[in-house]
């Protein structure tokens, strides 16, 4: 599922036609939850579809780490250098976890939802279920990430090298992921008015407390988390500086809280 094809539109006149709520839309275009066919979006809408993207990282996840943990198990069998051992196991427990949890949240990260980006607002699906919140009605949309401290290490020199080597296979992997450096990546949206949230049940789900809300605004938000790798954030960011008009900030930084987005915004 990719990007709808179509001309370009600029952001300010697009976002004035989702305001006006343009017959371009379709089904739903009241902005209300529905359920069987999908919306006819408009022309150059841009949508993610978070199932499929999990599936990709998923499966290759497992083809890069099960492989190189087997490989780290053999070689703690096979090594008869009892440093060799200790940092093939090291390595193989670090392979193996990951490959492990990538196989335990398969059924989670891959359930069919998405989000499509276009002139009347941000679409959600889940499964067969459409909802929209037009840009009307948030007051404030942008990407919030966090970036993890830069901690020293501690030990001899084989903690060393281990620090050393893991930190060169992390980019490694997150070069054949397609994984950006940022954390906790998130869509966050801003409701005009709190009792926005309550008028779409199914995205309850999403609903969070801004840690420290911006003066007159409310203090919750809509907040979805999104994939590191295997899509295009220019192509979602510039959807959002394209239809948003005013609305979409584009990413901001949050104080790190381990990923979970629980930090107050920080200044650029």
């Amino acid at each position: 599922m990719g990007e709808a094809p179509g001309g370009a539109t600029h952001g300010g006149a697009a976002q004035g036609s989702g305001a006006q709520g343009s017959g371009a839309q379709g089904n739903g275009a009241q902005g209300g939850p529905t359920s069987g066919a999908e919306p006819v979006f408009s022309p150059d809408a841009h949508r993610l579809d978070l199932g499929r993207v999990g599936a990709i990282t998923l499966l290759v996840g497992i083809v890069l780490t099960g492989p190189l943990a087997w490989a780290c198990v053999q070689a703690v069998v096979t090594d008869p250098d009892p440093a060799a051992k200790g940092i093939a196991g090291f390595f193989g427990l670090l392979f193996g976890g990951l490959c492990l949890l990538f196989l335990g949240s398969y059924m989670r990260v891959t359930r069919p939802r998405g989000i499509v980006i276009d002139v009347a607002g941000i679409w959600f699906w889940h499964g067969r279920s459409w909802d929209l919140i037009r840009w009307t009605q948030a007051a404030r949309v942008g990407l919030s990430y966090e970036t993890p401290p830069e901690l020293p290490t501690i030990g001899g020199p084989v903690d060393h090298l281990k620090a050393k080597v893991s930190g060169w296979l992390k980019d490694k992997i997150y070069a054949v992921l397609r994984v950006t450096d940022k954390r906790g990546i998130a869509l966050e949206i801003v409701p005009m008015r709190e009792e926005e949230l309550g008028e779409l049940p199914r995205l309850l789900r999403y609903r969070a407390k801004d840690p420290a809300p911006t003066p007159g605004m409310p203090p919750v938000l809509w907040r979805v988390r999104l994939p590191a790798g295997y899509h295009s954030f220019e192509k979602f960011v510039a959807a959002g500086e394209r239809f948003g008009g005013h609305t979409w900030e584009g990413w901001f930084r949050r104080q790190w809280s381990g990923g979970a987005g629980r930090g107050a915004r920080l200044a650029e």
